[in-house]
């Protein structure tokens, strides 16, 4: 197969795209606050403005303005290096963490003695998220356009709303070779998420390896991967189709055929963050099927 150059292909989020007002820039602060549990943020509704370097700032009407994450990101990149953005199926999943933490989840429930590892985890918004319900999260991503350093900060800018431990190790999903430290990690760990990881085919067939891998070490393990179908008209077909999700759907029945594989219903799942969430957004949950109830 004739290796992919994603380089001179550049690419914006939607979550920029719509944001009304927000300067292109190439690197700014993102803000977003979450409603954390219903006993906090009873309710849902949310308003946006901005601040005076024209920030996004997005909060319930009601909450304390003080209240936010902070996201350092990318507005636009190379296709090669879309982790550096935030995506709405990082949205989706961060609604899932947060929802999962509170009493009203039903199928799935997130404690903070668990131990989550993400894939892929691109600025690391959601493994800050997951800080703010589980123990340890570790936030992993490839060693490659600073990736790991943003995530780093990004966790030290939100620290304060971090109730366990959150860490940046590099996993590479095209390597097999860990270092110990990532391997310890991975054994302890009780929890796998990925958002927005799939967006061409062999990135597809390297992470669903890598998935399978660590399904595999160590502790029994639930996996959450959130993504948007992304349609587009193919001449083969002369239709709209999504072939990467597709794709995607496909070899994950056939690679993980071993777990219990189910499409979450995302209309179950409130909506914490202030983003359009449409119909393309899809949420799987992966796990033994001795542990299915």
């Amino acid at each position: 197969m004739e290796d992919l150059d994603l380089s001179d292909h550049k690419v914006t989020s939607e979550v920029h795209v719509f944001s009304e007002g927000e300067s292109l820039k190439d690197e700014k602060n993102f803000t977003l606050p979450p409603k954390l549990a219903s006993s906090v943020y009873p309710d849902a509704n949310q308003g946006t403005t901005e601040d005076e370097d024209g920030d996004l700032l997005v909060f319930r009407k009601d909450s304390t303005p003080d209240f936010h994450l902070s996201i350092k990101h990318h507005v636009n990149t190379p296709l090669d290096m879309v982790g550096l953005q935030v995506w709405r199926g990082a949205f989706l999943l961060a609604d899932f963490l947060l929802h999962s933490a509170t009493n009203e989840a039903k199928n799935f429930k997130i404690f903070h003695d668990d131990m989550v590892i993400e894939l892929g985890a691109g600025t690391g918004l959601t493994s800050i998220v997951a800080g703010m319900v589980a123990g340890h999260v570790v936030s992993t991503d490839i060693l490659k356009g600073n990736i790991l350093s943003l995530i780093e900060t990004n966790i030290e800018q939100n620290s304060k709303w971090i109730r366990g431990q959150v860490e940046a190790v590099e996993l590479d999903f095209y390597k097999s070779d860990y270092s110990e430290k990532l391997v310890n990690l991975i054994e302890d760990s009780n929890l796998i998420i990925a958002a927005d990881v799939v967006y061409h085919d062999e990135l597809t067939d390297a992470f669903l390896s890598t998935l399978k891998k660590l399904m595999g070490t160590g502790r029994p393990k639930t996996a959450v991967i959130a993504l948007e179908k992304r349609f587009v008209f193919t001449l083969s077909d002369l239709d709209v189709e999504a072939p990467c999700y597709d794709y995607f759907h496909e070899n994950l029945l056939r690679e993980l055929n071993a777990y219990d594989i189910l499409q979450l219903d995302t209309s179950e799942i409130p909506q914490y963050f202030c983003y359009e969430r449409v119909k393309e957004l899809v949420l799987f949950k992966i796990q033994d099927k001795s542990s299915s109830p």
